[in-house]
């Protein structure tokens, strides 16, 4: 059944990026062309900034899975002076696209078109940093399994930082009765969609069908520790990472959570 769950994401995501690009425009092909273009902003990226001013990263090799695009990634060596970087996608036109623009940028960073769960060990042991965004744990039904990835992938005292939408977040769609949000903080699905990934643009679309699932915060931090890696630090805030109408104003419960960690 999974395996029919990823196949199915990944038609999804292939298909939303043509949404992203149209809404984009090319946008960030023009602007990875200025050294100093990056699209994490200090100003609205405010915790996360604040985080990675901790780390120091010259001369070091970093991750992001899913790295979608690789955007992020790429500002991520731009700002953090890594040496290298590799990002891993299960969707063949954000791999394209992050290949393009890592050439654009001219940056020494690699893109892996694969399914996370099924990679090989030829990365084990290789990265000094490992970041973990917005909507990436939600794709994967197991935590153990994907955190034992990224574990194994993670260099002796290597570090990952989670920057995430908080599980409250997934559930308070119930109030304004949107299937699209689960059903209660104890069911983890898989839940369907079929409106479309267009976050970019805002498009609803008759979409291919993708599926994702609910995972309690005891569940994520509980899958990071059994992986070998060690819990430094976990925050939680108000702040709504998804630009949803529907948390405008909201301050009754945390929407997005940070999480620090070292590979033991």
């Amino acid at each position: 059944m999974n395996q029919t769950i990823f196949e199915r994401n990944r038609a999804a995501w292939n298909e939303a990026l043509e949404y992203h690009q149209r809404a984009r425009n090319n946008a960030l092909q023009a602007g990875f062309e200025d050294p100093a273009f990056s699209t994490l902003d200090r100003d609205c990226d405010g915790i996360l900034m604040g985080m990675l001013d901790k780390l120091d990263l010259r001369g070091k090799a970093i991750a992001q899975l899913p790295c979608n695009n690789g955007r992020e990634l790429l500002s991520l060596m731009r700002l953090l002076g890594a040496d290298q970087a590799v990002g891993f996608d299960i969707s063949d036109a954000a791999i394209e696209e992050a290949r393009q623009l890592a050439a654009i940028a001219k940056l020494n960073a690699k893109f892996e078109r694969v399914n996370l769960l099924e990679l090989g060990g030829e990365y084990d042991n290789r990265f000094d940093f490992i970041y973990i965004s917005e909507g990436s744990l939600q794709w994967f039904p197991d935590l153990d399994e994907y955190f034992s990835v990224v574990s194994r992938l993670l260099k002796p005292d290597g570090q990952i930082l989670v920057f995430e939408i908080h599980p409250f977040a997934y559930v308070n769609g119930k109030l304004k009765q949107d299937p699209n949000y689960a059903t209660s903080y104890f069911v983890k699905g898989p839940y369907s969609y079929a409106d479309g990934l267009d976050y970019v643009g805002g498009v609803s679309y008759e979409a291919k069908e993708c599926c994702w699932f609910m995972h309690k915060m005891s569940d994520i931090l509980g899958a990071i520790r059994r992986s070998g890696i060690e819990l430094l630090e976990f925050d939680e805030y108000g702040m709504e990472m998804a630009n949803d109408p529907m948390f405008q104003g909201e301050d009754r419960y945390p929407l997005s959570y940070t999480v620090t960690g070292r590979k033991k």
